[in-house]
């Protein structure tokens, strides 16, 4: 991998998970950006606020970057003092003060980032009462995902807390963002032909995934779901399950998820999509960045496969695919987009012929030669997809199916509880997820033919599946609750016999 300083800045090529926002980011202008509002309770210092914010951008390499408008590489940019804006609402009535949050909403977080103009991160502190702030940070997908923002998350807590007692905010030193992509590059070529070949064979039989025409709306674009409550006992069993078949809990989802879709659906060659975080490199732990790998998992499902025989399926299928995850997001994508195809386009056909010259010409970006054409088979999918549903319906809008395990779900301990002080003037922070003001609709087309499960502990509501969706219809969402209801409610008296009888 070649690396350069250009102006002071590190040129470095994208990582594989920052390659598929990437290419979103350059048909559709949108960033996706996570909004994270925590919520400060007692004392509150801005400055100390401040100073944390400068912290993480010093200490995160990826907040710092500027991407390139017409090739997948970032550059690493010098550290800028960041002065965070401040609001004080305290003195307006709760209506107003609502209504004041909204607009600030639209202001630092609505608006989609220019991914060639750092930072990648917005905040602002508003003060709502003598000891009450509350702090919205937002950042694009393409910065953060996954456990990058779990680790965000400890930081930013324990950043705080060292802040009020005057102890160093600089950290020791990450592992840099270009020997992680170097690392993620050899494990890519190492790969790379046996990969497009083994994906090439793992989903030549899969279908498209439909919904009865009464149970989509493509009419509202606005994000919208469901919460599924997980029992006790059903939490015991699944963790019976694990130890039997030594499946991981993401496993028995998997095939939960995928029995319910397919029962619904009726498509027995379905395929769900899930993620891997490549930190199994040295030193990424504690690293920002975008790092989820999307990996679709076929299945198979036959009338009357028993639920043993489905999870050792799934399992089989799921260890085969984390042998080859360490390819970009656009390989398995472009396979199954080219399914979609009833012939293929002749501008697809000249973009193959084009991709390696575009490979030629962007080398330092260390893309795979036919990453161009993977990503314009990508786009002929979906327009042919959209040309269906505008000729015959709704009901031809295939379905991703997509099954996220968060860290709230398996992480049991809380890590800063470590570093909180018992001072009187200690600040209580906590990443809200139900606000008091009401944002505005999300109507961007980011995942538009997307069903979201994740499967989290949800502050409020506990351990469960937040299904979150663009197009279900509320009975839809209802079907699919009561589904996966019945389903464990089926297993769950037969659930001890089978597991000691597999």
């Amino acid at each position: 991998m070649n690396i350069r300083i250009n102006k002071n800045r590190q040129a470095i090529p994208l990582t594989n998970g920052q390659l598929s926002f990437w290419y979103i980011y350059q048909l559709t202008k949108e960033t996706a950006n996570h909004f994270l509002p925590y919520e400060f309770d007692g004392v509150v210092r801005p400055d100390l606020v401040e100073r944390v914010i400068n912290a993480l951008l010093q200490d995160n390499e990826i907040l710092r970057t500027s991407v390139n408008d017409w090739c997948a590489i970032q550059y690493v940019c010098p550290y800028e003092y960041f002065h965070l804006p401040y609001e004080d609402l305290s003195d307006l009535c709760l209506d107003a003060q609502s209504a004041s949050l909204g607009e600030l909403y639209l202001r630092y977080c609505a608006a989609n980032f220019d991914l060639v103009k750092p930072p990648l991160l917005r905040a602002c502190l508003v003060k709502l009462a003598p000891q009450k702030h509350l702090l919205m940070l937002v950042t694009p997908h393409f910065a953060m995902d996954g456990a990058a923002l779990h680790q965000l998350d400890i930081e930013l807590k324990t950043l705080y807390q060292k802040a009020n007692q005057g102890l160093s905010l600089r950290t020791a030193s990450k592992l840099a963002l270009a020997d992680y992509v170097a690392q993620e590059q050899a494990a890519r070529l190492a790969q790379s032909v046996k990969a497009r070949e083994f994906w090439a064979k793992q989903l030549e039989s899969i279908k498209p995934t439909y919904l009865a025409s009464s149970l989509v709306d493509i009419s509202d674009r606005s994000r919208r779901g469901v919460f599924i409550p997980l029992k006790q006992a059903q939490l015991s069993l699944i963790g019976r399950w694990c130890g039997t078949f030594k499946l991981t809990q993401q496993m028995v989802f998997l095939a939960l998820i995928g029995k319910v879709m397919s029962d619904v659906t009726g498509n027995q060659h379905l395929c769900l999509t899930t993620v891997q975080e490549n930190r199994d490199i040295e030193g990424a732990r504690d690293l920002y960045g975008a790092m989820l790998t999307s990996l679709p998992v076929p299945m198979q499902i036959a009338q009357g496969q028993s639920l043993n025989e489905l999870f050792l399926q799934v399992k089989q299928t799921t260890l085969a695919v984390y042998q080859y995850r360490h390819v970009p997001w656009s390989i398995p994508l472009s396979i199954v987009a080219q399914q979609k195809l009833d012939k293929t386009p002749w501008w697809l056909s000249l973009f193959k012929q084009t991709s390696g010259l575009y490979h030629t010409l962007t080398k330092q970006a260390g893309l795979y030669p036919q990453a161009l054409f993977d990503f314009a088979a990508i786009a002929a999918g979906d327009i042919e997809e959209d040309k269906k549903i505008m000729r015959d319906g709704a009901q031809h809008q295939a379905l991703t199916i997509n099954v996220n395990m968060l860290p709230s779900f398996y992480e049991q301990t809380n890590e800063i509880q470590q570093t909180q002080t018992t001072d009187n003037d200690a600040c209580q922070i906590t990443l809200r997820r139900e606000l008091d003001f009401p944002p505005p609709p999300d109507n961007s087309e980011w995942e538009q033919s997307a069903i979201n499960f994740y499967i989290e502990k949800h502050a409020v509501n506990g351990f469960g599946i937040r299904l979150s969706h663009q197009c279900l219809t509320p009975q839809a969402e209802q079907l699919l609750r009561d589904e996966f209801y019945a389903l464990l409610d089926q297993v769950t008296d037969v659930g001890v016999q089978e597991v000691q009888s597999a």
